[in-house]
């Protein structure tokens, strides 16, 4: 899935219990830390610019990033940063395993070739987790996906009073619920 859906999906799952902001914020970055390791593909084309073959994203996506282990020690320090340990402890890491499971699901490349997830790296390198139903990351049953789970972020915006417009700045989501009850969208109040 793209980092846009997996945002998203995210977010939502950051809201399936009253937290607070900052704990919302440290679930939602749960479920994108893990394509961190996915940074090679800048290194790749900063080498192709200067003449240079690397293959850095191939070698490293779904391996250093994309495992229990970064799962458990991200919710590890996540529910630390937040303060509300337990619960951001158990959101993060099931935030960022939904980030796995929508990878093996539909990350399906256009050549058809399948990208297999070196869950449970270091310690057993081989194991690769692949499904042969991979669909293609193009594909319109990620495309629904990501439209299903923004309705349900509007859904929670409408009941909850809060939207992923937090993730960047209070004030961004003041702006963003201003103009949501102006033009009579939602009805927010001005106590959150």
């Amino acid at each position: 899935m793209s980092p846009g859906q997996h945002f998203i999906i995210s977010w939502v799952t950051a809201n399936t219990v009253r937290l607070d902001r900052k704990s919302r914020i440290c679930i939602t970055l749960a479920g994108l830390i893990p394509d961190l390791d996915g940074v090679g593909y800048i290194f790749d084309k900063v080498a192709l610019y200067f003449g240079t073959h690397t293959s850095y994203y191939e070698d490293f996506h779904h391996v250093y990033g994309h495992n229990i282990f970064a799962a458990l020690i991200s919710a590890l320090i996540l529910s630390f940063i937040a303060g509300k340990r337990v619960a951001v402890f158990l959101l993060s890491f099931i935030a960022f395993n939904i980030h796995i499971l929508c990878d093996i699901a539909g990350a399906r490349g256009p050549d058809g070739d399948q990208w297999p997830i070196a869950y449970f790296y270091p310690v057993f390198p081989e194991v690769q987790l692949v499904w042969s139903g991979q669909w293609q990351l193009s594909s319109w049953i990620n495309s629904a996906i990501g439209v299903s789970f923004f309705i349900i972020a509007l859904l929670i915006a409408r009941y909850r009073h809060v939207t992923f417009f937090e993730l960047f700045s209070v004030r961004m989501e003041r702006i963003v619920r201003k103009v949501a009850t102006s033009r009579g969208f939602f009805k927010f109040s001005d106590t959150k």
